[in-house]
This record gives C-alpha cells, structure tokens and sequence, in this order.
C-alpha cells in the first residue's frame, strides 16, 4: 500500500500523517526553514548593531563638534586678551612717554629755578654788603 502511495506522490511521516513532499525533501524544506529563521534573527541582530553603533557614532560626532566649537572660543577668547593686553601695553607706555616729558619739563624747570635762586642769592649778597 505504501508503494501505491508513492507511485501518486504521497507519503506518510513519523506520526503516520499523509504527505504531498518525501520524507528527505521535507526535511531539507525544514532545515531550510530554520537556516532561514537563524539567517534573519542574524539580520535583525546585525540591525540593531549597526543602528547602535550609528547612534554612538553620531553622539561621538557631536561632542566632536561641541568640543570643536569650545576650543574656537577659547582660541578667540585668547587672541582677544592678547590684543587687550597689547592696547594696555600700548596706553601704558604712552602714559610713560607723557609722565617722562612732563619730568623732563620739571627737571629743565628746577635747573632754571636753581639758576634764578642763584642769581637772586648772588644779588642779595652783593646788596647786603652794600650796606
């Protein structure tokens, strides 16, 4: 009987069920199957894996470009204190440059008085011995 039902493509399985498929082609329609089933849960993992490591890469680009635009502003902040300090610099000596002129004028000043009071004494001297 079994043969008659080979000869019309049918066939029984472990649990003595009809079948269309052999027994063999079956069985490589299973394996098929879970191959398949692995292949995608294998899918679905790389998935997640790749969709993760895209999400640190971005957040790996983005503190990338934060500290980028840190170290900008730090680089502008100190060229901007270095022309501060160089228009201090600038002020200062010309503070000097006034204060030096005015002691220059002071010290031509002090000679003059000292040649006038010397003058002066030498007059009052040679008035006081007139007398």
């Amino acid at each position: 009987m079994a043969e008659e039902l080979q000869k019309a493509h049918l066939y029984y399985d472990d649990i003595n069920k009809i079948r269309i498929l052999e027994p063999s082609i079956l069985k490589e329609t299973e394996d098929l199957r879970d191959t398949c089933k692995d292949y995608e849960t294998k899918a679905e993992d790389f998935g997640r894996i790749i969709n993760d490591l895209l999400g640190v890469l971005k957040e790996l680009g983005d503190n990338v470009e934060t500290q980028k635009m840190a170290a900008i502003g730090t680089t502008n902040l100190l060229k901007s204190i270095t022309k501060e300090r160089e228009f201090e610099q600038a002020k200062l000596q010309t503070a000097i440059n006034e204060k030096t002129m005015v002691l220059e004028q002071l010290d031509s000043e002090y000679d003059a008085l000292q040649i006038l009071e010397a003058s002066q004494t030498e007059t009052i001297d040679y008035l006081t011995q007139l007398r």
